[in-house]
């Protein structure tokens, strides 16, 4: 009997580990499952079925069969990543995906999402920013196509969703580019927003215009006011001096007032 298989056997005995996940382990040895009479009476019954063959089982040695039970890594777990078809993962690997409940499933769904070329470090950002495979489908649902994974990052990181490009389509910003969207988004700039301007009577606004509107706090309601007062020529950057100046409408109409 191999040391390896004498280990197994002893954790089976205490109790650590069940029969099928004892023969799991075994597998990745290269060996028999469990005669019945080297299965303690109080593990009989726990029945093992023999997995399909999805590729060559890993041998791990009798050090790393203990690192992979210190880590709590399933048996299940491996054979989950077999199927898969990630038969060439070193053990620190499977136990970096194992600690971050990275699934094989959700390598896989990125794989059919279009992400085939990822690396095991990059599988381990998208699951420390807590990105979806559905996260990438619906931004493509949404127009932006060909997303690097850098940029599904930093989508993901500044917060954006899908459903605020769609708004911004729908408001008439349809040809930003990546940086403008991520932009939009850091200084929340609200697609309704723009859709008041328009309404206020601010039409043909440039990405530019837009960004110093949102940087000067400047409401559309603003606008409807002072054009109440009787500015219905000022030009953008008039508007934006107003603001920048705290000249509120209730000021023009005092000053105004004045005059009477």
């Amino acid at each position: 009997m191999s040391e390896e298989r004498a280990k197994i056997l002893e954790m089976l005995t205490s109790g650590k580990i069940t029969t099928t996940q004892a023969n799991l382990l075994i597998e990745t040895l290269g060996e028999e499952p469990l005669a019945e009479f080297e299965i303690p009476r109080s593990r009989a019954g726990q029945g093992y079925q023999k997995p399909e063959e999805a590729g060559k089982a890993p041998r791990f040695t009798f050090d790393q069969i203990i690192e992979l039970r210190e880590h709590d890594v399933d048996p299940s777990f491996l054979k989950e990543l077999r199927e898969a078809g990630l038969t060439d993962l070193s053990v620190e690997q499977i136990i970096t995906l194992s600690d971050h409940d990275i699934s094989p499933s959700y390598i896989a769904q990125f794989r059919e999402a279009g992400l085939v070329d990822l690396s095991f470090d990059q599988i381990i950002k998208l699951g420390e920013h807590d990105v979806e495979p559905d996260y990438l489908i619906r931004f493509r649902e949404a127009g932006l196509h060909d997303l690097s994974f850098e940029q599904i990052i930093r989508l993901s990181e500044n917060d954006v969703h899908p459903s605020y490009l769609i708004r911004l389509r729908e408001a008439g910003l349809n040809d930003l580019s990546f940086n403008q969207i991520l932009k939009l988004s850091e200084y929340d700039v609200d697609p309704n927003y723009l859709v008041r301007f328009r309404e206020a009577g601010l039409t043909n606004l440039t990405f530019d215009q837009i960004i110093e509107l949102s940087e000067h706090d400047v409401d559309p309601s603003y606008l409807i006011q002072l054009r109440e007062m009787g500015l219905t020529n000022l030009t953008f950057r008039q508007i934006i001096e107003l603001s920048e100046h705290d000249v509120e409408p209730e000021y023009i109409q005092a000053l105004q007032g004045g005059f009477d």
